[in-house]
């Protein structure tokens, strides 16, 4: 399952049982995708822009999530798990999170703009001058650091939280990237399968 991603902080959910209807070609609008249909593969595409994985082993339910720095000023990680948490009854705790390849925060040049987006989103300064890092004189975002910590704050486990730390612009050679390739860059899918609902009394989300 697919949305037509739009850099903003809209989720689609797809319950069990409500299959998506194959003669349409038509995408709706959205940055992150959630379901608790088992066997479902959900995916976002990128190209510099950072893929969230989110799986939760007990409930049964997983989200693939597209943050660019818009969704992510726009909080769509933490959105996601919030309606994870109403519609599918997962716990933060028991949810597992990968944070896929994109700009790296030595790479994303931003201006001081995107600064103040953050801010006037309300996120605390404090957290803004950690995600901006000020290199030449100029901000560079750490999209990895706020997307993490934002997971956290929704309740996840750090431990539970793995960030892939390599960069698309930095290795080109390997990765999609729009910044170095511009219209010609190709596009990356974060993809990730809806996992069967756990046996009851299974907690594989906790640790021993």
């Amino acid at each position: 399952m697919r949305v037509k991603q739009v850099h903003g902080n809209v989720v689609r959910m797809l319950k069990k049982g409500e299959l998506p209807d194959g003669a349409s070609e038509q995408k709706p609008d959205g940055d992150a995708v959630v379901s608790n249909q088992a066997g479902l593969a959900l995916a976002v595409m990128v190209a510099d822009c950072v893929p969230v994985l989110l799986v939760d082993p007990v409930a049964g339910a997983a989200a693939a999530v597209h943050a660019g720095w818009r969704g992510t000023c726009a909080r769509v990680a933490s959105k996601t798990i919030e309606i994870m948490q109403r519609e599918f009854g997962s716990d933060p705790v028991n949810l597992l999170a990968a944070i896929g390849p994109s700009a790296g925060p030595g790479d994303y040049e931003v201006g001081e703009s995107l600064v103040d987006a953050f801010l006037e989103a309300r996120h605390q300064r404090a957290d803004v001058d950690r995600w901006f890092i000020r290199s030449r004189g100029k901000p560079h975002l750490d999209l990895w650091a706020a997307n993490r910590d934002q997971l956290v704050v929704a309740g996840l486990r750090s431990t539970h939280i793995h960030v892939c730390g390599l960069s698309t612009v930095s290795n080109p050679d390997v990765f999609d990237s729009y910044r170095v390739a511009g219209e010609r860059a190709g596009r990356m899918a974060g993809i990730i399968v809806v996992p069967a609902l756990a046996k009851p009394g299974a907690d594989l989300g906790r640790e021993a």
